[in-house]
């Protein structure tokens, strides 16, 4: 008899354990929204468990329409790809009905500009996925503004071909015509970053790169000259050359923020507060290289590690360009 009362004591031990009880039942799924190649056309990424069985079409918002889809198993689950076309903006209260009968999912996206990371439950119908939810929501300048800063700032210090191009100004010149040929680049990196974030003028990417590629080796050539007593130009000249450039450079700067998927309503403070990330970046890295430009020279190191690393940078500049070059064929 003991056994017995045992057994059911067990049974009902188990039943309370909510950890037992929803591990074999909840069936959860994961989407995400990712930007495509042009305007208004988006892929949509659905992982489901394969128990859920073959759905019905997915519903999607008024005046989108889908362009492809692939599946594929693996896992016990099931990976669809969905590729659809939109002849709008998304506006607040569009949905994705998904047929799925799964407990519940999570939905991530950036497509607005800001990550949108949720929970989501089902119901008899499917999964709904609010993807106009960020397109809703008004953003305050204190949310936006940091935002892009740090967009900015990572932006030119992950990006290793304008890095190149700060130190090569770095170690063209010293003090106050430094600060000026750093604020040449600014000028004209703004210049041009602006217009073709506004799509004022539109440039293939794959010349701009090369091109800035190049920068960089021109300007190492011109500061091993300016060490060597040979003034390639005036410093008026270099200030007209080094804004030149820095247009280019903008050109570049533009695609990556692009690529962030800005919303409408928040362009001019994510252009604005992005370039001066990239301008504080570039700062803080600057005075990185003088800082230690000066260590160097208590040892009397300075000037062998300043031509050194002015043949690298521009062995490496010539490198990617020829890199960017042969890869035009390939695109």
């Amino acid at each position: 008899m003991w056994k017995n009362s045992l057994a059911a004591l067990l049974l009902l031990f188990a039943a309370l354990l909510p950890g037992a009880a929803m591990a074999d039942i909840f069936l959860s799924a994961d989407f995400a929204l990712t930007r495509g190649e042009d305007a208004n056309t988006y892929e949509f990424t659905a992982a489901v468990p394969e128990t859920v069985g073959q759905p019905a079409p997915v519903v999607w918002p008024d005046g989108c329409s889908q362009t492809a889809m692939t599946r594929q198993s693996s896992g016990g689950r099931a990976q669809y790809a969905f590729e659809f076309a939109c002849e709008r903006p998304f506006a607040a209260g569009d949905m994705i009905q998904t047929p799925w009968r799964a407990d519940g999912g999570r939905f991530v996206t950036n497509v607005m500009g800001s990550q949108v990371d949720r929970s989501l439950t089902g119901d008899r119908n499917g999964i709904a996925i609010p993807v106009g939810e960020a397109a809703a929501t008004q953003r305050p300048l204190t949310q936006i503004a940091p935002e892009f800063l740090a967009q900015g700032v990572w932006h030119i210090w992950l990006g290793w071909d304008h890095l190149a191009f700060v130190l090569c100004l770095a170690l063209l010149a010293r003090g106050r015509e430094l600060l000026w040929l750093v604020n040449a680049f600014t000028a004209g990196h703004s210049v041009s970053l602006a217009v073709a974030f506004f799509e004022l003028v539109r440039v293939p990417v794959p010349p701009v790169e090369a091109a800035i590629a190049l920068s960089i080796a021109f300007m190492a050539r011109e500061a091993l000259l300016v060490g060597k007593g040979e003034q390639g130009f005036a410093f008026r000249r270099q200030l007209t050359v080094v804004s030149l450039l820095g247009l280019l450079h903008g050109l570049g700067f533009a695609t990556a923020l692009g690529e962030l998927g800005v919303k409408a309503g928040e362009k001019l403070p994510a252009l604005i507060f992005f370039n001066i990330g990239v301008e504080a970046g570039q700062l803080l890295f600057v005075g990185a290289i003088i800082a230690a430009l000066a260590g160097l020279r208590a040892i009397s190191l300075a000037t062998p590690v300043r031509v050194a690393a002015l043949y690298a940078v521009g062995a490496i500049g010539c490198f990617w360009m020829v890199e960017r070059v042969a890869g035009f064929g390939i695109a």
